[in-house]
């Protein structure tokens, strides 16, 4: 799937596209037979059609073309099977294995085994890894249609589809390219982790909506270009289930950007302020006030301290700088906590940390900044490490406050190990999120915005060039921008963080992905926020 979520299709009626498990999945697919009388050999159909016609927009007509379906015993198999008897009436020379005994298909999976062959398809059985070898090398194939598990798919395979799958990639290697039913089989369906062997596929043709292991690291690259597939699933089956985790696409991320009156003046698109910098540390301040200023804030204010008030207006244009009283030579002092909750009163928003600093009065001044002011505050870098070492923090903070720590500053604040986190990303995020009462943004690769209600987004921009000095404090500089201008936090958090991505992608496209700087990407942003009005206009 490409970086901005092109290729992904819409999911059923217009929802947001959600993130199902492999569970949520098997629940939607049972309420669209229970509750809305769709029976499962039509939902197989469409199923089947809809990796045929994905194969044909991606590869052009297949007539003459030669191709391998390899089905399991289950549902995802009968989904093989269908493609297998349409590609053959669509000229294509199709051999099919299952893997398994003739006697252990049933229900609508024997069904369309019957009219497979009923339709001339050539059909086999192979039980064990002996019996499969002579399928599998008999003659070359360009296209081989992994129908193994679908979203049954777990790391450790039993034999027989252990060699299917170490199958599959010998043939990959002479140049056969494969397309995954649903999950490359041998990638877990809820993790993204995959096994060893594990199909590496060209695309993968998922139906109704995505599941969690097509977003997540390193599922995502397994799984090649994603498509989603609509087989007719109503609207609403996912969010009935209590789905609430989404995919940030383009038309959702469009939905959410703030449009300007004709007669804005820069009063009237909010004012906000960025508490940080530190001696050695006054680039994250320039940065996240520019990116602020980028998004669309009308007003920005940079409050610094004094001592360094010089090298400030120096580097910045456009914000006003508010140079505050040293606590340690070229840093915040406790003191400074007063003037700024009286200075940032008539603000829309503030964000604090960036190039903040750990001097002792810069983190008690955070602290108590945090405690008291009733403004939506972003809260990032040193702020956060702040807040890691005051105890039930959450507890006390006035106003509506976003979290965006990466993996390092997660574990200060949890206590938990990184790598703890990183094997529950969504649900780490939302778990800490609606116990903290925050809006959470656990960066990484993809970064997760959780709210407090259980609702999450997974980012579906950004690229590895992003792993930078300094972009942290774009992001911050962003969702102050948006916040600013009246979005609520949850939506400046993951619009804040699609477009940030969104951004880099823009700038990688031209200079490759070897390594971004921040500051390219801040000067990505009006022309990436740009794209995406265009994106999301109907017109």
């Amino acid at each position: 799937m490409s970086g901005d979520g092109s290729g992904m299709g819409a999911s059923a009626g217009g929802e947001p596209l959600y993130l199902l498990t492999a569970a949520e999945m098997r629940a939607v697919d049972a309420r669209a037979t229970a509750e809305f009388g769709i029976p499962v050999d039509d939902l197989m159909e469409r199923a089947g059609r809809g990796i045929v016609e994905a194969m044909e927009e991606r590869y052009g007509d297949l007539f003459g073309f030669r191709v391998l379906v390899l089905c399991g015993r289950g549902h995802n198999g009968g989904d093989g099977l269908v493609a297998a008897r349409l590609l053959l009436g669509r000229g294509v020379a199709v051999r099919t294995v299952v893997v398994g005994a003739r006697d252990g298909l049933d229900g609508v999976v024997l069904e369309n085994a019957k009219r497979l062959e009923t339709s001339g398809g050539r059909l086999a059985f192979a039980s064990d890894a002996r019996g499969l070898r002579p399928h599998l090398e008999e003659e070359p194939v360009d296209f081989a249609v992994d129908a193994l598990l679908g979203t049954g798919s777990r790391p450790v395979l039993t034999p027989p589809y252990e060699a299917a799958v170490r199958g599959l990639l010998s043939l990959q290697e002479t140049g056969t390219r494969v397309v995954a039913v649903d999950f490359p089989t041998g990638l877990d369906a809820d993790t993204g982790i995959p096994g060893e062997p594990c199909v590496d596929a060209d695309c993968t043709v998922t139906f109704a909506y995505p599941k969690r292991g097509h977003a997540l690291f390193p599922g995502r690259v397994r799984c090649g270009e994603i498509v989603v597939t609509d087989i007719g699933i109503p609207a609403g089956a996912a969010s009935a289930e209590g789905v609430s985790v989404e995919w940030m696409t383009p038309p959702r991320a469009a939905a959410l950007v703030p449009l300007r009156e004709p007669t804005a003046h820069k009063g009237a698109v909010g004012k906000g302020a960025v508490i940080g910098g530190s001696r050695g540390l006054t680039g994250a301040v320039a940065l996240c006030a520019d990116a602020a200023l980028s998004s669309g804030l009308g007003m920005v204010y940079a409050a610094t301290p004094a001592s360094l008030h010089d090298v400030f207006e120096a580097k910045l244009t456009e914000p006003i700088t508010w140079p505050m009283a040293d606590g340690e030579p070229g840093s915040h002092g406790a003191s400074s906590a007063a003037e700024l909750l009286e200075r940032v009163r008539g603000l829309q928003a503030a964000a604090i940390g960036p190039g903040l600093g750990r001097a002792a009065g810069a983190a008690e001044m955070a602290r108590r900044f945090l405690a008291e002011c009733a403004l939506p505050v972003a809260v990032d870098a040193d702020a956060l490490t702040a807040l890691a070492a005051a105890g039930e923090w959450w507890k006390r903070h006035a106003g509506p406050r976003v979290l965006t720590p990466h993996l390092g500053e997660m574990s200060r604040l949890t206590g938990e190990s990184a790598e703890a986190i990183e094997a529950r990303r969504i649900d780490a995020a939302r778990a800490w999120s609606a116990r903290w009462g925050v809006v959470l943004v656990l960066k990484g690769a993809p970064t997760v915005t959780a709210a407090p209600d259980g609702r999450a987004a997974v980012n579906a921009t950004g690229n590895p060039g992003m792993a930078s000095a300094g972009m942290g404090d774009v992001l911050t500089g962003v969702i102050l921008g948006l916040l600013g201008q009246g979005l609520d936090a949850y939506d400046a958090a993951r619009l804040g963080v699609y477009l940030h991505g969104l951004a880099a992608d823009r700038v990688a496209d031209r200079l490759g992905v070897e390594i971004l700087k921040a500051s390219e990407v801040e000067r990505e942003l009006r022309p990436a926020l740009a794209q995406l009005l265009e994106e999301g206009d109907p017109e």
